[in-house]
């Protein structure tokens, strides 16, 4: 018994009938706070209900127990090596986003970020060699870089974020900005033109 005086089973989802009765009530107009004191169901489990229908439109309680789905099938695990083997400086978070945006994955039904990481350790194992051997642009992709252009690391489109793609500096670009790096703001900013190819 809850605090409410309602039957409950510890652990167990709650019934059908209940859950289809409470999103009846606030689609009626009733207060969450209103639905939990008349069905004698607790208000975070009134919210918890609510909020998934609004967010998924889905009323059934989740599997009990055992282990949920496999998400990352095989083509998604071909699709995560896929997009780390082009760009082995994208985060879990941004190869997952990608494989929604990709459609390849629907929103409920993507990988977790641990899952990603699980799945990149697994291939990092299975190929022998970390992702940061592959760090070195001619590496990644030898032909869409030309012999002045080398900068930036191709990554794929992620449009609405509002994150800058990574610069990787060759050997001799990175000591002119070392040393620019102790000079005035004026000569810094000249090796700097210089590193990226715009001045002499």
């Amino acid at each position: 018994m809850n605090q409410l005086g309602g039957l409950f089973v510890n652990g167990r989802p709650l019934p059908l009938d209940t859950r289809q009765q409470i999103v009846r009530l606030a689609v009626s107009g009733m207060r969450p706070c209103d639905i939990s004191r008349s069905l004698k169901v607790s208000n975070g489990c009134v919210s918890k209900i609510l909020g998934r229908y609004y967010r998924t439109g889905v009323l059934e309680p989740k599997g009990i127990g055992g282990s949920k789905p496999r998400l990352a099938t095989p083509p998604v695990v071909a699709r995560i090596a896929q997009l780390k083997g082009e760009c082995p400086a994208l985060f879990a978070w941004e190869i997952q986003r990608q494989l929604c945006a990709e459609g390849l994955c629907t929103q409920d039904k993507t990988p977790s970020v641990s899952s990603i990481n699980r799945v990149l350790r697994a291939l990092q194992e299975d190929q022998g060699l970390p992702w940061t051997q592959l760090r070195s642009p001619a590496v990644l992709a030898p032909a869409l870089l030309t012999p002045h252009s080398g900068s930036e690391t191709p990554r794929g489109p992620h449009p609405g974020t509002g994150h800058r793609n990574r610069t990787i500096f060759s050997p001799s670009q990175a000591e002119a900005l070392e040393k620019g790096a102790g000079l005035g703001q004026m000569e810094g900013q000249r090796v700097l033109g210089v590193t990226q190819g715009q001045w002499p």
